[in-house]
């Protein structure tokens, strides 16, 4: 999603989403939700407390929801009377007969490797610790700063640096015992059948930006679907 207030058509779209669930559906929301989290006092401000009344409008009807943390959002912990289920950056579950994997996916990203040695840092508890540590002012400009630094890194490395390694995509899937993987991060919108025996699925987000989509189990079938 990559909520921000300098593309408010985004916010607008998820908000009619959110109303259109129906009671009893499960959302789940693999991280990067807001362009960037940067600690409790986030929840204060103006423009995340419209997205956050939006999500407790939603829970109010009967909506179930559940997180689990992206790179943009990972300090995001709740927010006070919301109902949210906070996951690990990594869920195995069950939808009907298929055993489905939930990621972020930057995890996936194993060839961008100074990316991987700063999630490491920023992810164990000493550095989670310290970004909690900060002012709410001081995080907002580490966030402004870390999404400048990631906009100039998109450009600059190769398409293998930030792309999927299937490779571990398929180790993944075979060692959780999975048929399907679903996750976001590297937007390429795409679903694939691996090959082999058992075929196995993978499903790729895209951004809101380019193209309002998710991916929705309906009791019988996964689907990659744009969001009407």
């Amino acid at each position: 999603l990559h909520l921000s207030e300098d593309e408010p058509a985004v916010p607008a779209q998820f908000e009619a989403f959110l109303q259109g669930l129906e009671p009893g559906t499960t959302l789940v929301l693999l991280g990067d939700v807001f362009d960037a989290w940067a600690g409790r006092g986030q929840a204060k401000t103006a423009f995340a407390a419209q997205v956050l009344d939006g999500l407790r409008r939603a829970t109010d009807r009967g909506v179930r929801l559940a997180f689990l943390g992206g790179n943009r959002d990972y300090l995001f912990e709740g927010a006070p009377g919301l109902a949210i289920d906070m996951w690990p950056e990594v869920v195995r579950t069950r939808w009907g007969e298929r055993t489905v994997v939930l990621s972020h996916g930057d995890l996936l990203c194993t060839a961008d490797v100074p990316y991987q040695r700063a999630r490491r840092f920023f992810r164990a508890p000493a550095g989670f610790h310290l970004m909690r540590a900060l002012p709410f002012w001081v995080m907002q400009r580490v966030a402004r700063r870390a999404r400048r630094i990631s906009k100039t890194a998109q450009r600059t490395k190769s398409r293998v640096e930030v792309g999927l390694d299937y490779g571990e995509v398929r180790r993944w899937l075979e060692g959780y015992e999975a048929d399907a993987l679903v996750l976001g991060h590297v937007h390429t919108g795409v679903h694939q059948r691996l090959a082999g025996s058992p075929a196995r699925d993978v499903y790729v987000l895209r951004d809101w930006q380019a193209f309002p989509n998710h991916v929705t189990f309906d009791g019988r079938t996964i689907r990659l679907a744009r969001v009407p």
